[in-house]
């Protein structure tokens, strides 16, 4: 188990410096001069190429990714071109934000679709089973940006119960109440079609696992519901569970850039769309290569505990 656990993480190394050449280079293709931009239309040639060779733009294209590969292995992600500060002490706070965001919606996106895939897995081919799985259907074609606005509407401009905006009152800050407040919308909004691809996926594994021999011999025997559904058949649809479910970190993380958007929740989503706006080159770069190495060690910590399970239980 720990030479698999090993093994596997030596693996992502070669994927995390891929995604870092993807990241560098799609900053590296953007249209425009971010000199320019930052200078303004009325500078003059010789501040733009004084400000070129500040920021290393004059040397190659692989030269500027290996002095920046050697930055991001020490921890260094350089400084905001717009900020005018470290870029990595600016993801770090940001990130904690939309971790914050992540946790809630994965929290609803486990309990949720765990007890939903497991009810309508057991009522298969019933009303029940059938309005959950449309309802789920619904739910995926969803754009999360359009779901945003609709809950906006209801919860926070029909119904005022619920703030729109932010995550925490300007104001008057009230604590973990007023954060559990503005929590509400974005988590929803943020955690729709993971809920659904989970619930569908589970129940799809939660349904094999109710068809096989072993389960037939269950009830047979006389054993109760909640037993053949929870010690047995659950136990062998976990791993498709945990697998898929692991998938979801790195989506929720990244997807989260709309509901930051559209709440104006304070995360690394939000920034990425400010940066991209403002052609900040560096924060762009940092904002997407946390979002990847997220998406990657979220992989990574669900195939261990799958491999785990599958030890386990044999």
């Amino acid at each position: 188990m720990f030479g698999y656990s090993i093994w596997r993480s030596v693996q992502t190394l070669p994927v995390l410096l891929g995604v870092s050449f993807i990241v560098f280079i799609s900053v590296y293709l953007l249209p425009g001069d971010v000199t320019q931009q930052l200078l303004g239309l009325a500078a003059s040639k010789e501040s733009i190429a004084s400000l070129r060779k500040e920021l290393g733009l004059d040397d190659p294209f692989i030269v500027q990714f290996w002095i920046w590969l050697e930055r991001v292995l020490t921890g260094n992600l350089g400084n905001s071109h717009v900020m005018r500060a470290p870029v990595w002490d600016l993801v770090l706070g940001k990130s904690m934000n939309s971790f914050v965001l992540m946790l809630s919606s994965m929290f609803i996106v486990m309990v949720l679709s765990f007890m939903l895939a497991t009810i309508s897995a057991w009522k298969k081919d019933s009303a029940i089973d059938r309005a959950i799985s449309t309802a789920m259907f619904l739910l995926a074609s969803m754009p999360v940006f359009w779901l945003g606005i609709v809950l906006i509407l209801l919860f926070s401009v029909t119904l005022p119960l619920l703030p729109s905006a932010g995550m925490y009152n300007l104001s008057a800050p009230g604590g973990f109440s007023d954060l559990l407040s503005h929590l509400i919308l974005p988590t929803v909004t943020t955690a729709a079609t993971s809920l659904a691809i989970v619930t569908r996926v589970t129940r799809s594994a939660m349904v094999d696992a109710l068809a096989s021999p072993y389960i037939t011999a269950g009830k047979a025997r006389g054993l109760s519901s909640r037993s053949i559904i929870y010690r047995h058949a659950f136990r062998n649809a976990l791993p498709t569970f945990v697998n898929i479910s692991g998938l979801q970190v790195g989506y929720l993380f990244g997807s989260a850039v709309f509901s930051e958007i559209i709440f104006a929740w304070p995360g690394i989503g939000l920034q990425l769309y400010n940066s991209v706006i403002s052609r900040d080159g560096p924060m762009i770069q940092g904002c997407v290569l946390m979002v990847a190495v997220v998406f990657v060690l979220g992989n990574l910590v669900a195939d261990i505990i799958v491999r785990w399970l599958d030890v386990h239980q044999r």
